[in-house]
């Protein structure tokens, strides 16, 4: 068992030990907070992937080729192509935070 410290404020403390005596284990509490963040993660991707696929439907072209055109300059500075790099870039991000989390 590896043990870790807490800095927190004082509210925060109180209310933290109050969550561990109600759940009863902080290892419990802990997995829980890591599964929440998890499924919020995997929420986001799939929000994003249906977004993702209007775009790739209407430009018949995957967000990953479609992206490094636009990185690389290929592509018009179109509010759809900003906005379509946009929710890529965040799905990204969602997707580095749930590798992270697993």
């Amino acid at each position: 068992m590896t043990q870790i410290t807490l800095n927190l404020d004082t509210d925060i403390a109180k209310q933290w030990n109050k969550l561990v005596s109600l759940v009863g284990d902080q290892n419990i509490l802990f997995s829980d907070f890591i599964e929440f963040h998890k499924r919020n993660a995997q929420r986001e991707i799939a929000r994003m992937e249906v977004d993702l696929a209007t775009y790739e439907d209407k430009y018949n072209m995957p967000s990953e080729e479609f992206y490094s055109k636009f990185e690389q300059g290929e592509l018009a500075d179109d509010q759809d192509f900003i906005v379509w790099s946009g929710i890529y870039e965040m799905q990204l991000e969602s997707k580095k935070k749930l590798a992270e989390l697993s």
